[in-house]
C-alpha cells in the first residue's frame, strides 16, 4: 500500500513499532555499509557487478568457476578489490545506532536478531554479539581451501600489494573467503538461524529492512515471508526497492542517518 503520513509520521510510526514489539529483526543488505566506504553491487553505475569490466570480474572471482580457472589471478583480485577495502572500513552511525538498539531492547527481554546479506563483519565490529548475527552470505572474516573447505588461517594486511594465496596444508589447493560465491548454496547454519528468527515474528513485532535492493534471492524471500505473515516491517532505503510499496514504514535517506534518529526515538520512547 502506498504510504500517505510525512517522513516525521512515519518516523513516529516506526518507533513506536519497535518499541511495542516483543522480537526485533533487522535485516540488512549493501546499503548499510555503504556510508562506511564499502561498494554496493548493483547501484547505479558505480556497483561493483556493473558495466562490462564488472561483469568479467563476477565470472573470475565471484563464480567457483573462475576460482577453480585462475585461483591465484582470484586471490590477488579478491584481496585488492574486496579484502583489503572491508579491511579498512570502519562501522558507520548506523551500524552502531543498532547495537545500541539492540543493548536497550535486550535489557528489556526483547528477542533480537540481524540478518545479513554482507559479509564485512561490520555488525559485530560495532558490538552486536556475533551470536545474534546471521551471516546468510558468509563473510570475508574467515578463509577456506577452494578444493574441500578445510578452514585456513591467514593474515592479510589491510593495505599494500596482496600476499600469495595460501596452501592448504590437508589437500594442497589454494585458499578463498568463506563467503557465497554467485551459484552455490548459502550456508546451512546461518541460513537455518535466520529462517527460525522470521518464523518467530508475529504480528505485533517487526522487521527493520535496511539498504537492500529487494532482488538477491533466496535471502530476499525472508522479508517478503515477513510481510506473507502480517509482520509490520520497516523499510529504510535511499532507493526505492520491490518492498517499498508494501512495507508498513518507509524511511527514505542514508542508513547511517536515518537509523541514528530511529534508534534515539526509540529509546526515547523506551524512557
Amino acid at each position: 500500500m502506498e504510504q500517505q503520513n510525512t517522513p516525521e509520521q512515519q518516523l513516529e510510526q516506526a518507533a513506536t513499532l519497535i518499541s511495542s514489539a516483543t522480537n526485533v529483526v533487522v535485516f540488512t543488505g549493501a546499503g548499510m555499509s555503504a556510508d562506511s566506504g564499502i561498494a554496493t553491487f548493483r547501484s547505479g553505475n558505480t556497483g561493483i557487478w556493473t558495466g562490462l569490466v564488472g561483469k568479467v570480474g563476477l565470472l573470475f572471482f565471484g563464480t567457483p568457476f573462475g576460482w577453480n580457472l585462475t585461483p591465484r589471478w582470484g586471490w590477488s583480485s579478491y584481496v585488492t578489490e574486496f579484502y583489503q577495502p572491508i579491511a579498512r572500513a570502519e562501522p558507520n552511525q548506523g551500524h552502531i545506532a543498532i547495537a545500541k538498539l539492540f543493548k536497550h531492547l535486550e535489557s528489556r527481554n526483547v528477542n533480537t536478531d540481524i540478518i545479513t546479506m554482507n559479509v564485512d563483519g561490520l555488525h559485530q565490529r560495532a558490538g552486536v554479539d556475533p551470536r545474534k548475527v546471521h551471516e546468510v552470505h558468509g563473510t570475508v572474516t574467515r578463509h577456506r581451501c577452494i578444493k574441500n573447505g578445510h578452514p585456513l588461517d591467514v593474515e592479510i594486511p589491510a593495505e599494500g600489494p596482496p600476499p600469495p594465496s595460501p596452501i592448504c596444508q590437508i589437500c594442497q589447493s589454494y585458499g578463498r573467503p568463506d563467503c557465497v560465491l554467485f551459484t552455490e548454496a548459502l550456508p546451512y547454519n546461518e541460513w537455518t538461524a535466520a529462517a527460525n528468527a522470521v518464523r518467530r515474528l508475529g504480528r505485533k513485532d517487526v522487521m527493520i529492512v535496511v539498504g537492500t535492493s529487494g532482488v538477491v534471492y533466496p535471502a530476499a524471500g525472508l522479508p517478503e515471508q515477513a510481510l506473507a505473515n502480517g509482520v509490520p516491517l520497516i523499510e529504510v532505503n535511499l532507493d526505492k526497492s520491490p518492498l517499498s510499496s508494501q512495507v508498513t514504514c518507509l524511511l527514505a535517506g542514508r542508513a547511517s542517518e536515518v537509523l541514528v534518529a530511529l534508534v534515539d526515538r526509540v529509546i526515547e520512547k523506551l524512557g
